[in-house]
Parts: C-alpha cells; sequence; structure tokens
C-alpha cells in the first residue's frame, strides 16, 4: 500500500510541476525553469488538485471538501464590494491577536440557511511585513 501511496504522490508532484512549467513557458519564462523564484502557493494548488482528482473515483471533478477546522471565529471589519451585480468582492480585515491557526492555509464554510444562496471562501492569511 505504501508503494502505491508514493506512486500516487510522485505522479500528482509530477502533474503539478508540468502545469507549472507549461504557465511559465506560457508567460514567457525560460524553458529551462530559471525563472528566479517558483511559487510556492501555486504549486501547492496544483499538487492539492492532482491529488484530490487522482483519489476521486474514475478522476471526475467531484472533489469533496475537507476543512481544517470545525469553527472558526473570525473578530473584524468585513467589506463586501460590487453588492449589486453579480460577481462579488470581499475584503475581510482581522486583527493578528484576533486569529490563531495551525496551518497558513484554511477553509471557511458558511452552511446553507433559509433557501439561500450558500457561500464558501477560501482565504488565503499571510503575514505582512512592516
Amino acid at each position: 500500500m505504501d508503494g502505491y501511496r508514493q506512486s500516487l504522490l510522485g505522479r500528482a508532484l509530477a502533474d503539478a510541476l508540468q502545469d507549472l512549467e507549461k504557465e511559465q513557458y506560457e508567460n514567457g519564462a525560460d524553458i529551462s525553469g530559471n525563472t528566479g523564484k517558483l511559487d510556492g502557493d501555486l504549486l501547492f494548488t496544483y499538487f492539492d488538485q492532482a491529488m484530490q482528482l487522482e483519489l476521486s473515483d474514475n478522476g471526475q471533478e467531484n472533489l469533496t471538501q475537507t476543512f481544517t477546522h470545525d469553527l472558526l471565529k473570525l473578530t473584524g471589519r468585513v467589506t463586501a464590494f460590487n453588492r449589486f451585480e453579480n460577481d462579488w468582492s470581499l475584503l475581510a480585515q482581522v486583527r493578528s491577536q484576533d486569529i490563531h491557526l495551525d496551518h497558513s492555509l484554511l477553509n471557511l464554510h458558511l452552511p446553507h440557511e433559509h433557501h439561500e444562496q450558500e457561500l464558501s471562501m477560501r482565504l488565503k492569511l499571510r503575514k505582512i511585513p512592516r
């Protein structure tokens, strides 16, 4: 089983690297990968997508959501832009002492209520140098 798991991880990583190289090449980067810096966030996104597709049945896009936290309470200010259009932008500002995470990436899921549309957000939190 470990060999199978390792082959899945290796295949997913190879697919993620291939997608990253293809994107860099399309954006005018050197084919040898001498771009100076590899985008770790993009690599993680590709790897995560490849792993989820590899582990799902028949490679279909019916991906199951996994959450890192059962409950997360944010204290801060939220401002919504473009409220009257179909495309919504959301700015969330939170003081660093008001939130504690195990990882720098989390999924925040707001449950379906009162027959309204379900809303889910994916937040990427970074420490901003001062």
